[in-house]
């Protein structure tokens, strides 16, 4: 027989031995060893029969080849061992023969896994009691510097999380994330691990991956019975993610009302700010969650922080559309001023959101319908612009804020002007229908204001022309003095209600600019140095610019902050203005006014007393 028969021979021999042990015909595979005596021979991923007989839970097949001599301690190309497969599948009987047989409890699989390993992961209770009695160590680590008990914990098998601690694993270990057992547990909810573990002096403020602690992560999955348990620790409520979350934000956003409650008896703060700028009352106001927005409101949550893009919680309220929790902030007296970068009030969002009932009450706790957006628009632009009746009548309630309906945007629009560009007026429909009582105005408001502010409105109509004649009849000393002073300061207020120009750069600042500096530079090269005079003028240029730049761009910021810059911007705008109207009128050339049909001129009244 030549040696390439001989070599198929071989192989059809181990094939046929695998063939049986997989079939688990022992008559058959006893029959073959007595002819071949191949019992460690190897498949092609270096499996022995041995190993596929642990794998697959059959005792008589493992028994009969190791009293053939089988190898326990072989391994396949993967370093997988009988007792690994054995460990793995769980199949406790042909465990207790390997190890018997002086199976090599630590050896460790390609992943760094030993048998122990398996079986806490795969939650196999006797093997795992079976490995420890016979010495396994349970503080081994595989990939990642993961414990046995990590496996255990993580996975919700207590009794081995409880084996294992019996056996000396550590409570505390960690893993390459710094994620121990407790946190593992807690993040999964399994109720009883988390129990053995705090047991066992499990630390509950040890950070893990994520700076997150069995807290916060038990907070995260919603498990309320876990926070329960962890609270009798006395954790730190107050620590935070790596985005700055605490518990008590994350189950405030995520709308785990139960949990809010034990974390805020728990003594939580209440205004700690997440890396974004917002609270957690924002965030539970974002997730509409009105019975933790009351809870936080209870326990004096900050109202008027403002977060991303300078929303307070009052705006996310109204962007929500909820009245319930506009009423619920509202009652604790917010800025109802405060704007975002666009510039938007609540009650500016309300109305564009055409929501009625939460415009009704903002305007109930007194905000502004005069405020403006980045466009200039006031609420009142904002209705007219939308054609709704109801909330242009809404905000036009107080007759004060009537002279609202002539004030420009920054496009020089004026919502009357936006009406008067519609076939069907609702402004006409509003003072048509409406009927002016003291009952009907607000109460706080003096007989003397309703007549001046009406008689205001009727003289700073824009269709009026003069002359207008208007005479007031009352007896002697029922002060017809002071209510001509009133309608004074309320005419006053209408044409003061112009949006001021703010600065811009033209050819005419950048010829006075050089204008200055070019005569600098001739009156010091004259009297002191040539060279120093063109130094200094090109400094001075180069200060003014840059301090024009500063103006320009400062005042199309947020006021609040830039406030200096909108004042010298204005200013400026007005003096550029006065010398271009002073120039045009030197040449012969006055200034044309705009064709704009939604454009409102300025308005302006000269008063003299007789």
């Amino acid at each position: 027989m030549d040696t390439t028969t001989s070599l198929k021979m071989t192989s059809l021999a181990i094939q046929s031995l695998f063939s049986y042990v997989e079939e688990e015909n022992l008559a058959a595979i006893k029959a073959h060893l007595d002819k071949f005596k191949d019992v460690d021979s190897r498949s092609d991923n270096g499996q022995t029969p041995l190993m596929v007989a642990a794998e697959q839970g059959n005792l008589e097949i493992a028994q009969e080849l190791l009293r053939r001599g089988a190898n326990v301690n072989l391994d396949d190309v993967d370093c997988w061992t009988a007792l690994i497969s054995a460990a793995k599948e769980g199949h406790i009987e042909v465990v207790r023969e390997l190890l018997e047989n002086n199976a090599n409890l630590e050896h460790r699989d390609m992943g760094g896994w030993t048998a122990l390993m398996w079986g806490a992961y795969k939650g196999h209770t006797d093997v795992v009691r079976l490995l420890m009695d016979k010495g396994a160590n349970p503080n081994i680590t595989g990939q990642y510097s993961v414990y046995p008990i990590i496996w255990a914990a993580g996975r919700g098998h207590a009794e081995i999380v409880h084996l294992l601690l019996q056996h000396g694993a550590k409570v505390n270990c960690s893993d390459k994330y710094g994620t121990t057992p407790l946190i593992w547990a807690s993040r999964k909810g399994h109720y009883d691990s988390v129990m053995h573990l705090l047991a066992n002096g499990a630390d509950v403020d040890q950070e893990g991956a994520n700076s997150m602690t069995a807290l916060i992560v038990a907070v995260k999955g919603g498990y309320t019975e876990v926070v329960k348990e962890l609270l009798k620790s006395n954790p730190n409520v107050n620590m935070t993610d790596k985005d700055g979350n605490t518990a008590l934000a994350i189950a405030a956003k995520d709308g785990h009302t139960e949990i809010v409650q034990d974390l805020l008896d728990a003594g939580t703060y209440v205004n700690i700010l997440d890396r974004s700028g917002e609270t957690m009352l924002i965030g539970a106001v974002r997730g509409g969650h009105v019975e933790i927005v009351r809870a936080l409101l209870n326990k004096y949550a900050d109202i008027d922080v403002r977060g991303q893009d300078g929303k307070t919680a009052l705006y996310w309220a109204v962007e929500k559309g909820n009245a319930t929790m506009v009423r619920d902030i509202l009652q604790c007296n917010p800025d109802t001023e405060s704007c975002t970068k666009e510039g938007e009030t609540p009650l500016i969002k309300a109305t564009k959101m055409r929501n009625i009932e939460i415009v009704e009450l903002l305007l109930d706790k007194g905000a502004k319908v005069s405020a403006v957006e980045k466009k200039g628009d006031t609420p009142l632009h904002i209705a007219i612009r939308g054609r709704s009746r109801k909330l242009a009548e809404l905000l036009l309630r107080n007759p004060k804020d009537g002279r609202l309906l002539y004030r420009p945007n920054k496009a020089g629009e004026t919502p009357y002007n936006i009406d008067c560009t519609h076939q069907k007026s609702i402004l006409t429909q509003i003072f048509g229908a409406k009927h002016l009582s003291p009952s009907e105005s607000d109460g706080d408001m003096l007989g003397y204001d309703l007549y001046s502010s009406a008689l205001a409105d009727i003289l700073s109509e824009p269709t009026m022309q003069p002359p207008i004649c208007v005479g007031l009849y009352a007896q002697w000393g029922s002060g017809k003095s002071f209510l001509l002073k009133k309608l004074e300061d309320e005419m006053k207020t209408f044409a003061g209600q112009q949006i001021e120009p703010l600065f811009q750069f033209s050819w005419l600042v950048v010829f006075l600019t050089l204008l200055l500096c070019g005569s600098l530079a001739v009156v010091l090269g004259f009297t002191v140095d040539p060279k120093l005079a063109i130094a200094v003028s090109l400094s001075l240029l180069a200060l003014l610019y840059i301090f024009f730049v500063l103006v320009y761009f400062g005042s199309r910021r947020e006021r609040e902050s830039w406030h200096w810059a909108w004042v010298i911007s204005t200013r400026l705008a007005r003096q550029v203005g006065y010398m271009e109207l002073l120039l045009k009128l030197m040449f012969v050339n006055p200034p044309e006014l705009p064709e704009q049909t939604t454009r409102a001129l300025p308005v302006r009244f000269l008063f003299t007393g007789l």
